[in-house]
Order: structure tokens, then C-alpha cells, then sequence
């Protein structure tokens, strides 16, 4: 029997070489991530719902892309009965602390500036409404509500009159609450998060500025985010998950979305995008119905349904 003499030295280069390769290819576990990089499943937590595919994100981007007719500010209301009560847009309204950088947030999800920001809590003196997608001579897709934020800069009052929107606005699809990411779940907040399961009104969780989280300092969240600082956010919203949705025995109503989104205002990925925009924009699409299906020719609005914390809309 023939044999092929084998050279010892090169067998050993070729071993080397390939271990050396299969080594460099092999993912740094302490490698950093770009911002622009992260996807919905990185920074939030879906558990009743589905994580939005890279086509939906498209698709609510685009929705929300400004225009001559998107956003429009259509009207501000400081009481109840004020409100214009013939519209018929899906509208969702979004809550929060004095301080949790609500009207910024709405801001990089409508792609313009036009909530007032100011470094004082509590300068939202009334519910301002914006419309989105809207076309000439078209109503808006869906309505953004901006509520007066609670808490210590707030007035009393307000909250009777969120409270009688909230629980009488035919046309409410979703509550949004924001929620501090570095802060986390405040008294006051569990108490509007009662009231939300006590009233049976549709509800969703946001943490915001998700970015200082991430990252104590800006230079750092420059260079990247680390898989260990991203595993600390996946443990933050795996223990919010039993406060926002309490199991059947321990709550008087139903509980909040099965999802948990993040983002930050501030953190800017690229050309008008912000970090996890897209997947909240997709959510408030999702709330009042619109899938990015067509029926003759117009986006198709799936009629309102009411959510339960497994509910998919």
C-alpha cells in the first residue's frame, strides 16, 4: 500500500493557521456595538408581541416622515369637555413624570420640533394634539396626544382631566407612559398604572433616556455599547415586567402591553433617527390599527379592538 509522505513542519504551520483563523473569527464577547446597529430585540423586551421586522420599521418611518401636512398641531384643550369631540382619527396619548423628557420624545418621534422643551419640569400646561400622515385634503392617520405630566411640578387637577380623557375619549387606541429608564418605577407611577388596570384602559410602558443607561458618560456611548451594559437592560425590563403586568390574583384589572420598548431623544443614530424612534413609532402604528396593508389604494385601518396584556393589535 502506497502512503503519501506527509511534511511534519507544514502539517504543523496548517494546524496553526487554522486555529489562529478560527480564533479571529470567533465574536469578542466584550465587544462594543454601534447605536446605529441596535435592533428592537437589543434594546426591548416582547414577550406577548412580536419584535417589529426591518421592513415595518421602514414602513413606520415613513409614515412619520414630515411634510406640508405631517405633523400638524390640530388643537390644545385644558379641560375635558373642551376637547373637539367630531374627530375621528385613532388617537393614543402619551403620560409622565414632570421630568421624563416627554415633549423631546415626541419631538424625534414626529421628526420636528413641535412640543415646547424647556429644562423646567412642568411646562405642558394643557393636552395638545398633533396629526400624523396626514395628506391635502386628507384627515391624519393617527393623533398624538401630549398630556400635562404628573408629579412634582404638576397641578392636582390635571389629573382629573386625564383621567376623564383617558376613560371617555371614544377614540383613544393606547396609553403610552414614559417612564425614567434611570429612575425607574416611581410611586406615583404605579399608582397611574392602577388606575390604567382599574379603569381597563389600553396601556404600554416606555423607558426614556435609555442612552444614560447604556452609558454613565457621552464619550462612552460614542464608542459603542457593551454586551455587558445591554444584559443590564435586558434584567432591568425582565424585572419591571411583573409591576406593569401582574398576574390574574394580584391585579384588578388588565395589565400593560406584553411589551416594554426603550429609546432616547437624544441619542442620534443618523439623519433625523434617534435611538429606538422607529420601534415606537411602529407601536403607536400598531395601536391604532395600521399595518402597512392596502385597500383600495389607502392604507388599511383595522377597526378599534379592545387590548388585554396578551393582546397583539
Amino acid at each position: 500500500m502506497n502512503t503519501i509522505p506527509v511534511c511534519r513542519r507544514s502539517a504543523s504551520r496548517v494546524s496553526s493557521y487554522t486555529t489562529i483563523r478560527a480564533l479571529s473569527s470567533t465574536p469578542n464577547p466584550n465587544s462594543k456595538r454601534e447605536l446605529k446597529d441596535l435592533t428592537p430585540t437589543d434594546l426591548c423586551y416582547y414577550w406577548d408581541t412580536k419584535p417589529p421586522s426591518p421592513e415595518q420599521l421602514a414602513f413606520a418611518d415613513k409614515v412619520f416622515v414630515p411634510s406640508r401636512h405631517s405633523p400638524l398641531k390640530l388643537w390644545s384643550a385644558a379641560k375635558f369637555r373642551t376637547t373637539p369631540m367630531e374627530s375621528l382619527e385613532p388617537e393614543v396619548a402619551f403620560l409622565g413624570r414632570s421630568n421624563v423628557g416627554k415633549s423631546s420624545l415626541l419631538n424625534a418621534i414626529m421628526g420636528q420640533e413641535m412640543c415646547w422643551t424647556s429644562s423646567k419640569p412642568g411646562r405642558t400646561r394643557e393636552m395638545n394634539a398633533f396629526g400624523i400622515g396626514g395628506t391635502k385634503g386628507g384627515e391624519s392617520k393617527v393623533v398624538l396626544l401630549d398630556m400635562p405630566g404628573y408629579g412634582k411640578a404638576s397641578r392636582a387637577e390635571w389629573g382629573a382631566e386625564i383621567m376623564k380623557y383617558l376613560q371617555g375619549r371614544k377614540q383613544l387606541r393606547r396609553a403610552f407612559l414614559l417612564i425614567d429608564s434611570m429612575h425607574g418605577i416611581k410611586q406615583t407611577d404605579a399608582e397611574i398604572l392602577r388606575l390604567f388596570r382599574h379603569n381597563a384602559i389600553p396601556h404600554q410602558i416606555i423607558l426614556s433616556k435609555v442612552d444614560k443607561f447604556l452609558a454613565r458618560k457621552v464619550k462612552q456611548m460614542k464608542t459603542g455599547v457593551t454586551p455587558a451594559s445591554l444584559e443590564r437592560l435586558h434584567l432591568l425590563l425582565q424585572g419591571i415586567k411583573p409591576i406593569v403586568q401582574p398576574g390574574p390574583g394580584a391585579s384588578e384589572g388588565p395589565g400593560a402591553l406584553g411589551e416594554i420598548l426603550t429609546c432616547s431623544a437624544e441619542a442620534h443614530i443618523g439623519p433625523g433617527r434617534s435611538l429606538g424612534i422607529d420601534a415606537v413609532r411602529w407601536s403607536i402604528l400598531s395601536a391604532a390599527g395600521i399595518d402597512g396593508s392596502l385597500e383600495g389604494g389607502r392604507l388599511a385601518v383595522k377597526p378599534p379592538a379592545a387590548e388585554t396584556s396578551a393582546a397583539i393589535i
